[in-house]
């Protein structure tokens, strides 16, 4: 029973009295041989062993002489058989000196049958099915099968890569960042795990900036508006002798500072992307209007986004809206509003499976909080999480 090679797709006969379980193919590759296909090719030569050894021994006694012969007797002529003609000898001659012609084999397809030069050249189909090979009554082929047992020596010399349930993260040998399990691209440095080298690739560059619930200059001008209006009403009751300087200047000064910690405290975030994919997280706080050193955050270090939508209270608030109600009913009106009644939004890069280990973006626009996020998601390719 023939076999069919795994490479070329062409059959591969069994000599007789061939006991491995493997044989090479003249393409090169190594094809397993069945147990079936051993026997059937050992019980041949087990059936023929004798006979061929009772022909070889009736012909060395019927060509041994009587006598031993002498140096001047002639060479015996060659013996040939009765049912051979005389002058088949020329004729044999002349034939083993020409080379035998090699007629071009080919091979049923594995599913229609059809006669191709090898596997995977039939114009109609690629495919073999042993029951429809033996409904037709046809010789069976014998075709790897994953189901089928292997060996001790086939799993020893197999090294095939198989998945594994449960393997650990890939760590990236150039910049150390640990990867999900069959990762082939690291996705911080761009060092490519199977060619052993940094993959050059061209990146379309990307440059965003936010503000938190507002512009700078939007709350600039609501600033310079509520000082002119403050500061009209105070000079008209200071003029009309309703309030005192000295009153009015302390009052000014502290709505002043109050609407300047209400209006100029807020973040900027800047997001840039290179052509070489390197990326740039630059957030900036302002305090009263003044920008604080600019803090620039590792993206790469985290392990995904997340957003979603939260109310945060901290300790912190509820001392500023004390604070604004005592000097000013109104400004703490405002803050309780915005802090502990407002909705708020959030992006957050995460670390340790999902939890949220930076807070990126913070504030009432659902709108800003998903383009952050998709932004943030296509700069960096990081796994997005929304909540």
């Amino acid at each position: 029973m023939p076999v069919i090679c795994e490479g070329c797709g062409q059959r591969v006969p069994i000599p007789d009295g061939y006991r491995r379980n493997k044989i090479q193919c003249a393409c090169g590759v190594i094809c397993p041989v069945p147990e079936s296909a051993r026997e059937e090719a050992a019980a041949p030569a087990a059936k023929q062993q004798p006979a061929a050894l009772d022909e070889a021994e009736r012909w060395l006694l019927e060509d041994a002489p009587s006598t031993p012969p002498s140096d001047r007797d002639p060479l015996p002529a060659p013996r040939i058989p009765p049912s051979v003609p005389a002058d088949s000898g020329e004729r044999t001659a002349k034939s083993s000196s020409r080379k035998p012609a090699v007629a071009e084999m080919r091979f049923p397809c594995r599913r229609c049958r059809r006669m191709v030069r090898r596997q995977g050249e039939c114009p109609d189909c690629d495919g073999f099915s042993p029951s429809e090979a033996e409904q037709e009554g046809k010789e069976p082929v014998w075709w790897p099968s994953v189901d089928e047992p292997k060996g001790k020596e086939d799993d020893e010399e197999d090294s095939s890569p198989y998945g594994v349930t449960g393997a650990d993260d890939v760590k990236c040998p150039k910049c150390s960042f640990m990867l999900p399990p069959g990762s082939v691209l690291c996705v911080r440095c761009g060092f490519h795990l199977k060619k052993r080298k940094k993959v050059t690739r061209t990146y379309t560059p990307i440059e965003r900036v936010w503000e938190t619930n507002g512009s700078y200059r939007t709350r600039q001008a609501i600033f310079w508006i509520c000082e002119a209006v403050f500061g009209a009403v105070g000079v008209l009751g200071v003029i009309q002798g309703e309030a005192k300087f000295g009153m009015f200047l302390v009052t000014f000064l502290g709505l002043t500072a109050m609407l300047a910690f209400l209006l100029g405290t807020f973040d900027r975030i800047h997001l840039t992307r290179d052509t070489r994919g390197r990326v740039q997280l630059i957030k900036t706080w302002r305090v009263c209007f003044f920008a604080q050193s600019p803090r620039s955050v590792d993206v790469f270090g985290f392990e995904g986004i997340q957003s979603g939508r939260h109310r945060p209270v901290s300790p912190w608030d509820a001392w500023i809206m004390y604070f604004l109600i005592v000097f000013g009913l109104i400004p703490g009106l405002i803050w309780w509003y915005l802090v502990f009644y407002q909705i708020t939004y959030h992006v957050s890069l995460t670390r340790d499976h999902g939890c949220p280990a930076y807070i990126v973006y913070s504030g009432w626009s659902e709108k800003k909080m998903k383009e952050i996020a998709y932004m943030l998601r296509e700069a960096s390719g990081l796994p997005y999480e929304e909540g």
